[in-house]
């Protein structure tokens, strides 16, 4: 198959990892061609001035060839880099694993490289308990993108709009319905419709129903980064 070359893509490496003695495959989410497969090769030597560039929340404008299965890294220009540290590190590699479980090879997502860009930049800038509402609201944002969004303000046996002295319950099957032993309150609902920072209690029960929505999606396989997340947060 006869090789062609893409140049300068935006992309962000979400993950990366040893090969062979000198080189790197790299796990990348990019603008116009969804998730690629990279080789980086020789990046692991000393005097290679690639290798500071290849880091997971650094947006990068990407040129490889465009051969098969296992892309091969031309050159990578620094565009942007987004500072997370302490929690906001973690939510941003939890983030990331999400991506990858999510989203197909090769199935671009423009919209939603743009909202994964959205989210580092807020956890970047976000203080507190703000970092988990970009977490739920990037959740919320990728099930929407992948198809299995759920109307947040409307109950979806009645069709009637979500009231704030409610309380409701989810299902796969049903969405979100009226339900006086419900463990999410139609307050929190509102407020996770209109994109509103969440207290303490409505993060509590967003926290609970984004895990419902993501679960049947996982397929019973845990996210790694979500078990160092919670460990990290306990401790905080």
């Amino acid at each position: 198959m006869e090789s062609s070359v893409v140049y300068l893509q935006p992309v962000y490496i979400l993950q990366h990892k040893p090969y062979r003695e000198t080189s790197l495959i790299l796990e990348v989410f990019s603008q116009d061609f969804g998730l690629l497969s990279v080789l980086a090769k020789g990046v692991r030597k000393q005097k290679s001035k690639t290798a500071g560039l290849l880091l997971p929340f650094a947006r990068l404008n990407m040129s490889y060839f465009d051969r098969n299965q296992l892309k091969l890294l031309l050159d990578a220009e620094y565009v942007q880099h987004h500072d997370l540290q302490k929690l906001s590190l973690y939510c941003g590699f939890y983030v990331n694993e999400l991506i990858q479980r999510f989203l197909h090879k090769h199935d671009p997502d423009p919209e939603l490289f743009m909202l994964y860009q959205h989210c580092l930049q807020q956890l970047a800038d976000s203080p507190g308990q703000q970092v988990e509402s970009c977490l739920r609201y990037f959740e919320l944002d990728l099930l929407q993108q992948v198809g299995y969004g759920v109307q947040l303000d409307v109950d979806a046996l009645s069709g009637e709009p979500v009231e704030s002295r409610l309380t409701y319950r989810y299902s796969p099957q049903q969405g979100l319905v009226a339900d006086r032993k419900g463990n999410v309150e139609g307050q929190t609902l509102l407020m996770l419709a209109t994109r509103q920072p969440l207290d303490s209690r409505a993060l509590i029960q967003a926290k609970y129903l984004l895990r419902l929505m993501l679960a049947p999606f996982l397929q019973d396989k845990p996210l790694k980064s979500r078990a160092v997340l919670a460990k990290v947060m306990h401790y905080l």
